[in-house]
């Protein structure tokens, strides 16, 4: 077994406490739904009296399976649905998810980083369930690929068994995982064979690393206004990779700076709290409610009448661009509603055109977005160099605002270059 089984039972917990016995006929996966990477947090909070969840496990990003219930106890993870419920014969797990998204409805959510945090996490919570499940399923000879052996939480929702969640995949869609490619590598894993959905090599997150970034001036007090148990995480450097030194779920902080990416207040204690309205509200202090930077906002919204698919107003152009870049179908306006940063316009997603690269570092993606690994001759990412190159299709996606197809890659749609214009630009 390639993941290792730590036991930490919720004997507090009141599902712990029911005791009702279960014969497990099959497996659940969950996401958290709450940007929170480590899996402690929610052991924490499930082995409380007052908790109304818990699974049998939950994972992170490192390969170990937090237990709080024994296999063939009835967890409360599921709820139910017109068909009864999952909880009766399904053993659960948890994946944690990373720091660097953020809900904005539902189970719709946005990137904060550049992506690359982002992948990372997911494909390990991905690997560590593949290698869990392979535990349960050979423990209890279940064949993973049997009907209603091995479900998420969504797929459970569509069988009339549990309640209405869009998870795991509306976390996966964007890196091309699904719950089929899932079975079939747990079933790969009970034999003993390597799966090689995930590539082996980690994935570099340095560049989503801002904790060296400056720290601007700022006077005020902010309050934590988040709600939900897995609470928001003060962290030791301005960064969404940076060490959490704690876990608030309330409480008022003197703030004395915010960081340059506007992202980050920096505290009285030195330490950093996310900028992010929705899980804190800022007061500044008096000499300090004129803008330290600038002039009005710039908003990231869908279109400028949609104030309510805002996902950022920064004072700073760059870092509302920046955000921009990383979440398509999103556009940049100025406080008077003026569209600064738009697609490329003019352009059908099916044309052809030329587009002049002028940089010899831009590299081949097999995919319209950074989500999407690199295409590789064995194990180097290409290149295409300076040059004029022909692109057959263009589509939104993370990381630039508009992508293109090179027509050497037209037939499997599988090399993709950014089209932003520190790249290059459309030639005549």
């Amino acid at each position: 077994m390639k993941i290792k089984i730590v036991e930490n039972l919720a004997e507090k917990n009141p599902c712990y406490k029911a005791g009702v016995k279960i014969t497990p006929k099959g497996c659940m996966l969950h996401s958290v739904g709450v940007p929170q990477p480590d899996p402690r947090v929610f052991v924490k909070n499930w082995q409380s009296s007052s908790a109304k969840v818990c699974v049998h496990a939950v994972v992170g990003k490192d390969a170990v399976a937090y237990q709080l219930l024994p296999w063939n106890m009835r967890a409360w993870h599921c709820g139910s649905g017109p068909k009864g419920s999952g909880n009766n014969t399904l053993v659960s797990l948890e994946m944690t998810e990373p720091a660097s998204i953020r809900y904005v409805g539902g189970s719709n959510w946005i990137e904060l980083g550049n992506g690359a945090n982002t992948k990372s996490h997911v494909l390990a919570t991905y690997a560590n369930a593949v290698q869990f499940f392979a535990y349960i399923c050979s423990q209890y000879k279940l064949d993973p690929e049997s009907s209603g052996a091995l479900m998420s939480h969504h797929e459970g929702n569509l069988n009339g068994i549990a309640s209405s969640h869009g998870d795991v995949e509306h976390i996966w869609n964007r890196f091309g995982l699904t719950m089929d490619q899932f079975r079939e590598d747990v079933k790969k894993a009970m034999r003993g064979e390597t799966v090689t959905t995930v590539p082996s090599e980690p994935v570099d997150t340095s560049s989503d690393d801002t904790s060296k970034q400056p720290i601007q001036a700022l006077g005020g007090k902010v309050t934590v206004i988040y709600t939900k148990e897995d609470g928001i995480c003060i962290r030791r450097a301005p960064s969404i990779t940076a060490k959490v030194d704690q876990i608030v779920h309330g409480g008022t902080f003197t703030v004395t700076g915010i960081s340059s990416d506007e992202k980050w207040y920096k505290l009285k204690s030195g330490l950093f709290i996310t900028t992010i309205p929705d899980y804190v509200k800022f007061q500044a202090a008096e000499g300090d409610k004129e803008s330290t930077t600038g002039t009005g906002y710039y908003r990231v919204r869908v279109s400028w009448d949609k104030a309510d698919r805002q996902i950022g107003a920064f004072k700073k152009k760059e870092n509302a661009i920046d955000l921009c870049r990383q979440n398509g179908g999103y556009k940049v306006y100025d406080n008077s509603g003026k569209e600064v940063y738009p697609l490329l316009s003019g352009i059908p997603a099916n044309a052809s055109f030329q587009f002049r690269v002028t940089v010899s570092d831009l590299k081949i993606r097999k995919g319209p977005g950074t989500t999407y690994d690199y295409y590789r001759q064995g194990e180097k990412p290409q290149y295409t160099g300076k040059g004029v190159f022909t692109i057959v299709m263009t589509k939104s996606g993370q990381g630039a605002k508009l992508w293109g197809l090179l027509e050497a890659y037209k037939d499997k749609e599988n090399g993709w270059i950014a089209l932003d214009e520190i790249f290059g630009e459309k030639a005549d």
